[in-house]
């Protein structure tokens, strides 16, 4: 795919998040999986001047928790809005971007079960500490261009997943439609086994 020339005037554009990460530790007597997405549109204006943010700029991340061990089973989801801030260039029709992405504290809820227990069924909470992360992402300026990087580090697995749309105006905030957790780490842990 042939990258098209830098615009000489201004243009707007969208980078879709497709984001699905996991982290799963196991020890002799518990595992313990988090699998989270980042979803949705982030609005860019692309121009001799630069890129800048256009439009929306939050993401929407969807977590879900799962402890298990001889006794309990605990599991919990939660969402965060997430802000992304990009800035950058672009050149020979190459687009170089940085991401910068604002995760929130948030707390992810639900329930243990651990059948031996009076009761069986308890409420669980798991807080997740707030971060941030920064990417530096090289695109061709082409419309559907995509770029892909592999989630690494120690027990992690999934991907970093960002396409470029060209849009006539900036995307409006929207809300986005959550997405069923469970099949998200299900499908993260099939991944692995």
């Amino acid at each position: 795919m042939q990258a098209a020339a830098c615009p000489a005037s201004d243009r707007y554009a969208m980078v879709n998040y497709n984001h699905n990460l996991l982290n799963r530790t196991e020890s002799p007597v518990s595992t313990f999986s988090q699998g989270s997405s980042l979803l949705g549109p982030v609005g860019i204006e692309i121009g001799p001047a630069g890129i800048t943010n256009a439009g929306n700029n939050v993401v929407q991340r969807m977590m879900e928790v799962l402890i298990t061990d001889p006794d309990c089973n605990c599991h919990a989801t939660g969402e965060s809005n997430v802000t992304v801030s990009v800035q950058g260039s672009c050149a020979n029709g190459v687009l170089s971007m940085r991401m910068h992405e604002n995760y929130p504290s948030m707390t992810a809820m639900g329930t243990c079960v651990c059948p031996d227990e009076d009761p069986p069924e308890k409420p669980f909470s798991i807080p997740i500490s707030g971060t941030t992360t920064d990417h530096v992402l090289p695109m061709n300026y082409v419309d559907g261009a995509t770029v892909v990087q592999p989630y690494t580090c120690d027990n992690c697995s999934g991907s970093y997943s960002w396409q470029l749309l060209f849009t006539s105006e900036p995307p409006p905030p929207q809300e986005i439609p959550l997405a069923p957790l469970v099949p998200l780490l299900y499908l993260l842990l099939q991944q692995v086994d």
